[in-house]
């Protein structure tokens, strides 16, 4: 084949990962099973289609699918016999049994090529339990030749039972020297490179959506509403309804961001990277306070957590409620039981 076909390379700082796991293919250690973890944003899904392109090609060299064979066209179009996909069949729904029950009809099959089978589940906690318990046996007995890679954002979702029969490996978030220089080749711009990195938690993928996101653009004012509502300045409405324009994750993430950024530089001598907030981050250090702030941390941690495990909270009132516990209101109260109970009691 002429035409050379657009197989997955992964990110720069996980180059290293991916020829380990080459090497251990080619010593045949390479496990059935791998639970891929890590945070959201940091290219998880990249290695892994990466190593699955790998081991379907059929002259892989450096650790790279060649890209030329018939079995990476075959890959890079999402038709190769022997690779699997699974991923919920909508966003933000879960993955069923009965498509568990297909994977499983897959891993019993003949290598139609005769190499290897290779299926990846993404998200894997997107598994709802029947479709975790349903997935046990073919990770016990998932056939000769045969590679199932789960990638994780949160692999302490999964049943224990899940997670004791594959081989885990977290990735970590790259340092901002491996990161930046990535980000600011897919931006065309270094100026505004360490603001986006900054506001995506040192995500550099989730950096790049976040360029169009409008609330990025709006931060400023965002974070300054806070701070108003702290400083008993502002009124709590005006500072929430701007909030609510996002999606509830990411919003979630910039204010973990902002609160670590300005734990960071009013206690930690660590200047922001994101030079526009800076002096409001400060604003809200000073405002807030370390023990609030540390407080308020442990709390959108918490919502983070349940909102990926399925949980569906009021968001009005869910982000009410943090901003009037990040204002010290009710330092007792709990924004996340707040808005859950409101919402099961509608």
């Amino acid at each position: 084949m002429s035409e050379t076909a657009a197989v997955q390379a992964p990110c720069p700082w996980h180059r290293e990962e991916l020829s380990d796991w080459a090497r251990r293919r080619q010593q045949q250690r390479l496990p059935h099973a791998l639970l891929l973890g890590g945070a959201a944003g940091i290219g998880k899904e990249r290695i892994a289609r990466a190593l699955l392109e790998w081991l379907l090609c059929e002259q892989p060299g450096g650790g790279l699918a060649c890209g030329r064979c018939r079995a990476c066209h075959l890959s890079a179009s999402g038709s190769h016999p022997d690779y699997f996909r699974l991923t919920p069949e909508e966003p933000g729904k879960p993955i069923k049994v009965d498509q568990v029950r297909a994977l499983a009809e897959f891993a019993e099959r003949t290598a139609q090529y005769g190499g290897p089978r290779v299926a990846l589940v993404m998200p894997a906690e997107a598994m709802n339990r029947n479709a975790q318990n349903a997935l046990l046996k073919t990770l016990e007995e998932p056939g000769e030749n045969t590679l199932l890679l789960l990638v994780s954002h949160q692999p302490g979702l999964l049943l224990p039972t899940i997670r004791s029969r594959c081989q885990q490996r977290r990735l970590p978030m790259p340092a901002a020297d491996s990161a930046l220089p990535w980000l600011r080749d897919q931006l065309g711009d270094g100026e505004r490179a360490p603001a986006l990195l900054s506001a995506a938690g040192g995500a550099p993928l989730k950096a790049v959506e976040l360029e169009h996101a409008d609330w990025f653009v709006r931060r400023k004012s965002l974070l300054e509403g806070l701070v108003g509502v702290i400083e008993s300045r502002g009124a709590i409405n005006e500072a929430v309804q701007p909030l609510l324009a996002g999606d509830t994750l990411t919003l979630l993430d910039a204010l973990y961001g902002w609160t670590v950024q300005a734990l960071k530089s009013e206690w930690a001598g660590q200047a922001s990277e994101d030079a526009e907030i800076a002096e409001t981050l400060h604003r809200l250090a000073r405002s807030a306070g370390r023990v609030r702030l540390l407080n308020f941390g442990e709390q959108l941690l918490r919502a983070r957590v349940a909102l990926r495990a399925g949980a569906n909270p009021n968001r009005e009132l869910m982000v009410e409620a943090l901003v009037l516990y990040l204002a010290g209101v009710d330092p007792n109260a709990d924004p996340l039981a707040t808005a859950t109970t409101a919402t099961a009691g509608s």
